[in-house]
């Protein structure tokens, strides 16, 4: 059975490709362009690219689900070969939670469908691209935090925040009707609390990690999801985890909506939104504020509010990207927001009864005002954000690539490492893999084999030890 398309009341969207304006026409978004925006269990999947945005999901997704089944059977093997009673009973307790977790995932990403391949246009092979560090599971402890009771306290905190905040800078009532966006909203328990709160306001739950998404919508269903809470640093081995039950605290919050896309190419017309929050997001983005400030003001009303409450830990190599919030307050202004007030709380966060460390938070929240039409004729805000941090021969293809250290280093610890492991027949030996790497890179046999026995054991021991 097929889930109906489920669109956010009184917004318009637009291709975060073209930017003109999509509708809704049978089972997916069109508009002028040639682009098709589908619909995943009913979310508007409003990626750039969507096709190969959802093939790279459902690859990633199956990776896990097959990821998964390698480590039930790893334990299953490693139980038979274990002369320990205790061990065997350890490893099974691991294994079941293993195989339960397995099953609330397949559950969870059915209508993605992992399994399903797609034919793609080789030709835009390097086109947009997920992030590479935004993984399924990176969040997957903050949707148990979210949804299971026994993190309610936690949850209560964040909603006390960020009500603190709004009451005192931008008070709205039980009675106003505004759009509200909750940017990288994970597991959206955040916008399902402020939506019951707010009944008549519309609120848009906007992340791109399915896991998290699909979850929450589901939920916003009053369909329980039974999942596996696994701790970060066990108390006891014998006991790494809990099987819990996820569900809504009350009744399901219809006017809260769900929506699949990228921060920085939001899919809404200019000046859709009253309000934005954005809980824990800013500094996981593998991006430049200026151009998340940028995104942000475009589909923010004039007069509007920006409500960000999160840890600040920029983690850029470049430590000019690393920026405080005075920086960014900087840039803000520059883009035509106007800082209102900011302030530092410390929270607990994701303090499991099992784990044997107590964690705490400290979050920056800031609340920014957009500034009216008439002042931001002047500020580097336009449209469509026109930030470029490319380095300047990715942005002018004619220049010639820097022979840059990280390149060269790349290539040649890559190549052997390619060399060595496609010499892995079942056949060889150790030492006939070692004569081949000695012959091929001018390295003494003895080097050779000490290299190869070295890369084989960290190789193994990195996947045991992930």
């Amino acid at each position: 059975m097929k889930t109906e398309p489920i669109v956010p009341a009184q917004i318009t969207f637009q291709c975060p490709t073209t930017h003109q304006e999509i509708t809704v026409t049978g089972r997916e978004f069109t508009g002028d362009g040639k682009i098709k925006y589908p619909f995943v269990s009913g979310i508007p999947w409003l990626f750039p690219d969507p096709k190969h945005t959802l093939h790279e999901w459902r690859v990633r997704s199956q990776q896990l689900l097959d990821q998964l089944t390698l480590e039930i059977e790893n334990l299953k093997q490693a139980k038979k070969e274990s002369s320990s009673t205790l061990t065997r009973e350890r490893l099974e307790n691991i294994r079941n939670l293993k195989i339960r977790h397995l099953e609330m995932m397949k559950s969870v990403l059915e209508p993605l469908k992992p399994a399903m391949k797609m034919s793609l246009i080789s030709s835009k092979a390097f086109g947009y691209r997920l992030p590479l560090r935004q993984g399924l599971l990176g969040y997957f402890p903050n949707l148990i935090r979210d949804w299971s009771l026994n993190f309610e306290s936690e949850n209560a905190q964040l909603v006390e925040a960020t009500l603190s905040v709004l009451n005192q800078h931008c008070p709205i009532s039980h009675d106003h009707e505004l759009k509200i966006l909750v940017l990288g909203s994970g597991g959206s328990r955040l916008a399902y609390d402020l939506a019951k709160l707010y009944p008549r306001s519309q609120f848009t739950a906007f992340d791109l990690n399915p896991i998290l998404l699909l979850a929450a919508e589901r939920l916003n269903q009053n369909k329980k999801i039974h999942a596996v809470e696994m701790s970060v640093s066990a108390k006891d081995a014998n006991c790494p985890g809990q099987q819990v039950e996820l569900s809504l605290p009350g009744e399901p919050a219809p006017n809260l909506h769900f929506v699949f896309g990228d921060v920085y190419a939001l899919p809404f017309q200019d000046s859709s939104f009253d309000l934005v929050i954005s809980p824990w997001l800013i500094d996981i983005l593998p991006r430049r504020l200026n151009e998340l400030c940028a995104s942000v003001a475009r589909v923010t009303k004039s007069e509007g509010h920006w409500i960000n409450s999160g840890s600040w830990h920029f983690d850029f190599k470049n430590e000019i990207d690393n920026l405080s919030l005075s920086e960014a307050n900087e840039i803000a202004e520059k883009i035509g927001w106007h800082p209102k007030a900011s302030n530092q709380i410390e929270v607990p966060y994701l303090q499991s009864q099992f784990d044997a460390h107590r964690r705490f938070e400290t979050l920056t929240q800031f609340c920014w005002e957009r500034a009216p039409k008439e002042s931001t004729q002047n500020t580097t805000h336009h449209t469509t954000p026109s930030f470029d941090d490319r380095a300047i021969w990715i942005r002018e293809p004619g220049r010639p690539v820097p022979a840059l250290p990280i390149f060269l280093e790349g290539s040649e610890t890559h190549a052997i490492q390619a060399l060595v492991l496609s010499l892995v027949d079942g056949q060889k030996s150790l030492n006939e893999i070692s004569e081949i790497v000695s012959r091929e890179n001018g390295l003494s046999l003895e080097d050779a084999s000490e290299a190869t026995q070295t890369f084989f054991d960290r190789l193994i021991k990195d996947h045991h030890f992930r």
